[in-house]
């Protein structure tokens, strides 16, 4: 991990350890004058199921130590605004974009590549009143947005997304499921990706919450023993305030148990959420 990224990575965990220890309560948190307070636990709930309509700005950070062929670390700084509209009567829309910034180690001699990738916008259009599933079901919109070919498509893409989630008590499970293809573009610059995210989830007192929420991908373009990347692993979190603004601090780490020849063989990320009820 070079001294930029494992820095900033160490400087994040450091600053939620110390927001954590002096918020170990499950006080209220009110994030203004017009909300009612919601406890630590109830937002943990919220924030966990991905059609809830709980605004959010998301500040997240994943790493990827030692890739060979290198030994250098690719990383992926990225701001993902969750914002929920009212459709009608029975049906909203959540919106999860997600703007990255990528550090990737270029070819052998040569330093590395850093700029935007492409934004992707998820669009789940979600009953208002859902059982005891929730769905929610939309389009997956690429723009490409990339400052440099080494980090992105030149085409935007377009696919279908969908979400399932269910919670019980303490805990809950969730899959997210989406397939990209570019309009258009030709060679490196032609996508067909899918992505399966699962979700799980354990909430303990006062905030606290066990998960366990990666991407399983694969890109269909690449050769079959080449295209699957699937992280097992996860971590914890805990919702506490800032001020009187809620947040919430996640941290996980992930074996890649399969992945392709290029790729790393384990991630960590860090995710810190802030939180409008």
């Amino acid at each position: 991990m070079n001294m930029m990224t494992r820095n900033m990575f160490a400087a994040t965990l450091i600053c939620g350890g110390a927001f954590i220890s002096a918020h170990a309560a499950d006080e209220p948190l009110t994030p203004g004058s017009t909300s009612q307070p919601q406890s630590a636990s109830d937002l943990a709930k919220l924030k966990q199921d991905p059609v809830s309509g709980l605004r959010q700005v998301i500040l997240q950070t994943q790493v990827s130590p030692n890739l060979p062929g290198s030994g250098k670390t690719a990383a992926n700084y990225s701001v993902q605004p969750v914002w929920p509209f009212s459709v009608n009567e029975d049906w909203k829309v959540i919106t999860y974009t997600i703007l990255p910034v990528i550090q990737q180690p270029g070819v052998p001699g040569e330093g590395y590549k850093v700029g935007l990738g492409d934004t992707l916008i998820n669009l789940f259009f979600a009953p208002k009143k859902p059982g005891a599933v929730v769905w929610g079901v939309g389009p997956a919109i690429m723009l490409p947005t990339r400052t440099d070919p080494a980090l992105g498509s030149d085409s935007s893409g377009l696919g279908p997304t969908a979400v399932l989630f269910y919670a019980k008590d303490s805990w809950s499970a969730g899959l997210v499921l989406q397939n990209i293809w570019s309009l258009g573009g030709e060679g490196a610059n032609k996508v067909n990706v899918f992505a399966a995210q699962y979700i799980f989830n354990y909430n303990l007192p006062n905030g606290w919450f066990l998960m366990s929420n990666a991407t399983i991908t694969g890109n269909w373009l690449a050769a079959s023993d080449n295209r699957w990347t699937v992280p097992m692993g996860g971590g914890f979190g805990k919702i506490f305030n800032i001020g009187k603004q809620p947040v919430s601090l996640s941290v996980q780490a992930f074996d890649n148990v399969v992945k392709p020849t290029s790729g790393a063989d384990w991630s960590g990320m860090v995710q810190l959420s802030f939180l409008f009820p």
